[in-house]
């Protein structure tokens, strides 16, 4: 936590100064135009800390300072306490929680604590000092005639009623226990209206697990359908290519032109059959999570090699196209499954020579760190519309374009090389216009790490994890796939019951699913404070369009989709990235 150069000094001698410093923070809080609301708990606050260097230390001094922001714009408030007291004796007992004084010694000052986004105490026999930070949404300053006009009045103010401050905190306490009146009101109303439909629910419920089951079942036997098929064409394929092979090396007599184009026809089909079948069954055993990914070190310069040799023996099936292969380093070694990553890539290039009826296809591999490779296949061919780029990766669609009539394939290839890429622990982009052609990007890590093989030991330990969700299961396995890590673990199966965790206990990392029975998870990610956007994870299964996407990950620290195949890692990674961020500020 940052200094930031004090604004208003404020030296604490007797009972007046306490009262003296509270109106300066509601002063301050006014002229930055917070909410009323937000002015008395920072009065409060500050009220709290005044109050405990005079009764503990005797005499100490407050300093108030503005945090700025980018530009001209604030970002918050800052409170500096400092004292040259005996100290705090029992101060972890009092950070936990779990002191006890009958003279209210500790139960302020955690209090405050609560009241503030950041809290930063030091103590020992020399003094004590506090600095605490209240954040806003960013917003111009004050102009400096105002500032100077305010810290004037403020160090020049004659010694406070007693009285009228008692009868000014009075009202503060109106006004707060109006808005707590309303808000109980609000509360009471929901529950029974959840009461009255509580049964509808639960019937709801059971036919939803009904529903999913018989999905289940359904994906279940199509997965078994396609695997038990595909293995069943395997033989008459076979048998169709080496009949075509035969008739065409001449054992059994020559073939004259004619037949020989014919045989060279049977040969291609049966081709063409065979990879459908290699490509059905892949996509089956990815679904049915029965694909194991084989890691083994090789060298990208080899692999590369072996791309450029697939792509010359598809080249004069297009003459109208060249291709241009850029050579990789040899001694870059990959640790991963050689053969998924060569039919996610033979899927790539592919897909760029038969949408590109004249240009080039150009494939590059890039290392952006020591961690990670980038394989780019890019081609100048008809391009893809910005409505159809999701479409490409679902199973059987396929693009049609009029300047392509006949485009061979299913529709397989690009869904299954986006699923073999998660299981590779990594991800395909694409960045494609119509008529400018695409750009295919597969980014994954150099080392398939197993869940054995983890970069580093994981400890939440200490931090306090909230998940916001409504679905029963869902909350079971984010709390499964956490509790490895011994964070402190609340729930929340609705906003409104996440309000009071939130406010009260003010979690280090939030879990929010978007799909929330009564508010809607954007809306109650609008209502948090600014300062709390940053420990947000979003965990959906909504679809996101570009927009919205863009405009949630402007409030949050990151968004989970919890379709992704490696969902739990993903969490699990996106957790400890957070709670590192947090541990470094």
């Amino acid at each position: 936590m940052s200094d930031a150069p004090p604004l208003l000094t404020l030296t604490l001698r007797s009972e007046q100064d306490v009262v003296h410093c509270r109106q300066a923070a509601k002063r301050l809080a006014a002229a930055l135009d917070w909410p009323p609301l937000e002015q008395i708990r920072l009065a409060t606050a500050v009220s709290e800390l005044a109050r405990n260097i005079h009764q503990y230390a005797g005499h100490g001094r407050f300093e108030f300072a503005l945090l700025p922001g980018e530009g001209q714009l604030l970002r918050g408030l800052q409170i500096r306490a400092l004292d040259q007291g005996p100290g705090i004796a029992a101060i972890e007992a009092i950070r936990d929680g779990s002191y006890r004084s009958a003279t209210g010694m500790g139960i302020g000052l955690r209090g405050a604590q609560r009241l503030f986004d950041d809290f930063d105490l030091h103590t020992s026999p020399a003094g004590t000092q506090i600095t605490a930070c209240k954040y806003q949404a960013p917003r111009p300053a004050p102009d400096s005639a105002t500032l100077a006009a305010l810290i004037s009045e403020l160090q020049g103010a004659p010694a406070p009623d007693p009285y009228q401050q008692i009868r000014l905190q009075s009202e503060e306490l109106l006004v707060t226990n109006t808005e707590l009146q309303f808000k109980q009101s609000e509360l009471e109303a929901t529950n029974k209206e959840l009461e009255n439909t509580n049964q509808g629910v639960v019937a709801l419920y059971s036919e939803l697990e009904k529903a999913t089951q018989e999905l289940k079942e359904a994906s279940e036997a199509k997965a078994r359908f396609f695997s038990n098929m595909t293995h069943e064409f395997r033989t008459p394929i076979n048998i169709i290519e080496n009949v075509a092979k035969l008739l065409a090396s001449g054992v059994d007599g020559a073939l004259n032109a004619e037949q020989q184009r014919q045989v060279r026809f049977i040969s291609d089909a049966a081709l063409e059959l065979a990879n459908l079948v290699s490509e059905l069954l892949a996509l089956a055993e990815v679904q049915s999570g029965r694909l194991t990914i084989v890691p083994q070190p090789f060298l990208l310069g080899d692999f590369m090699e072996r791309l450029a040799q697939f792509a010359a023996a598809l080249a004069p099936r297009y003459p109208q196209v060249s291709c241009e292969i850029v050579p990789a380093p040899d001694a870059v070694t990959l640790e991963t499954d050689e053969t998924r990553l060569f039919q996610i890539l033979r899927n790539l290039i592919s897909n760029a020579f038969k949408y590109t009826p004249q240009g080039r296809v150009r494939i590059q591999v890039f290392q952006p760190d020591d961690d990670h490779l980038e394989f780019l296949v890019e081609d100048s061919g008809v391009g893809i519309a910005a409505a159809d780029r999701q479409k490409i990766f679902e199973e059987f669609e396929r693009i049609r374009s009029p300047h392509l009539t006949h485009i061979e394939g299913t529709g397989l290839g690009l869904p299954l090389a986006q699923r073999l890429a998660v299981l590779l622990r990594g991800e395909l982009s694409l960045d494609s216009e119509v008529g400018r052609g695409s750009r295919f990007i597969l980014r994954l890590p150099r080392r398939y790490l197993t869940a054995g093989t983890a970069a580093e030991p994981l400890d939440l330990s200490g931090l306090t994890v909230l998940v916001i969700e409504d679905n029963e299961g869902d909350r079971y396995l984010v709390r499964r796939t956490l509790e490895v890590a011994n964070p402190v673990l609340l729930e929340a199966d609705s906003a409104r019951s996440s309000l009071d965790r939130l406010n009260a206990v003010r979690p280090d990392i939030i879990i929010l699913d978007l799909d929330l029975p009564d508010i809607n998870g954007e809306d109650l990610l609008a209502s948090m404070d600014w300062s709390m956007h940053r420990r947000v994870l979003i965990n959906t299964a909504q679809p996101l369009d570009d927009a919205r996407r863009a405009r949630l990950q402007e409030s949050c620290h990151a968004i989970l989709s919890k379709h992704q195949p490696d969902h739990a890692e993903r969490l699990l990674a996106e957790v400890y990235a957070l709670a590192r961020s947090l541990s470094h500020e």
